[in-house]
């Protein structure tokens, strides 16, 4: 069997997020720096801040166009949430291709979209508060999925394996590969640097209970896992109940209106959001 650290290491030569991704990480977290330093290192890059200035507009902060620089969108939207754009589409864009001969990139994109815009909102549904940790948690939360089409070509798999309501029971790759992909997403997170939160959170996803600080962090993205899963050939909500019966295993108890009106506006967002974090 394959070992994971040499595997990942390997992976990280060929999927390595952008010098600025990581710098911009170190100043956010860094108590002296400001939103000029901060605003001045994003805009070294036009593409990066094309792409953060779209997002920042799109329905997933609720915005209609009114954020034009770099200034406004660290105003309004703020340094962590600017910082998890800048890693979440750079991220995206470094996996760009990745699978294209063995899966239809598309509905994987569109899954882990929709996972990402999902369990950003039903964590604020949840706590009333914004967590874009959870964004970034659900965009990359399959990744390594991704990196063993890439890196294993005789390695036999389907995107109907991993995700949609007829995937294969989560880990069954573990048999063959003797880890997961959630362990190979994990550990190339760990290179990534990205912090202890995101990483814990994607390590946990099927197992908030293992999480020690990210309970409800880890519980919302298996919720919008499964409920991602169960809209995903069809790309509308077929069962109220089946959905409402995935808050309750993973003890979210959202009211049925509440969370209805959520996956309603996080369907309609998917498309956009896609195109924004693919460039």
């Amino acid at each position: 069997m394959l070992e994971l650290s040499e595997f990942v290491t390997k992976a990280n030569k060929l999927y390595t997020l952008p010098d600025i991704c990581l710098q911009l990480n170190s100043l956010v977290n860094r108590d002296n720096s400001s939103v000029e330093d901060i605003a001045c290192l994003v805009s070294h890059d036009p593409a990066l801040t094309f792409r953060v200035l779209k997002l920042a507009n799109s329905a997933l902060y609720s915005r209609k166009g009114n954020i034009s620089t770099i200034d406004d969108a660290i105003q309004k939207i703020g340094t962590d949430e600017l910082c998890n754009i800048a890693i979440a589409t750079s991220a995206a864009l470094v996996f760009k291709g990745a699978g294209r001969n063995k899966i239809n990139l598309k509905d994987y994109w569109q899954h882990s979209v929709f996972t990402a815009i999902l369990a950003r909102e039903l964590y604020q549904l949840k706590t009333k508060k914004k967590q874009g940790t959870m964004f970034v948690a659900g965009l990359l939360h399959s990744i390594g999925f991704l990196i063993v089409l890439e890196r294993l070509p005789y390695y036999m798999v389907k995107l109907d394996d991993v995700v949609g309501d007829e995937h294969k029971e989560r880990g069954f790759e573990k048999g063959t590969l003797g880890f997961t992909f959630v362990d190979i997403s994990s550990e190339l997170l760990k290179k990534w640097q990205l912090g202890d939160e995101l990483i814990d959170i994607v390590s946990n996803q099927y197992s908030a209970h293992n999480s020690e600080n990210n309970f409800l962090s880890c519980s919302c993205l298996n919720a919008a896992i499964d409920i991602s899963d169960h809209i995903f050939e069809t790309s509308h909500v077929e069962s109220m109940s089946i959905i409402n019966n995935i808050s309750e295993q993973h003890h979210l108890e959202l009211e049925s209106d509440a969370l209805s009106t959520v996956i309603g506006r996080s369907v309609d967002s998917v498309h956009n959001i896609v195109k924004i974090i693919q460039g």
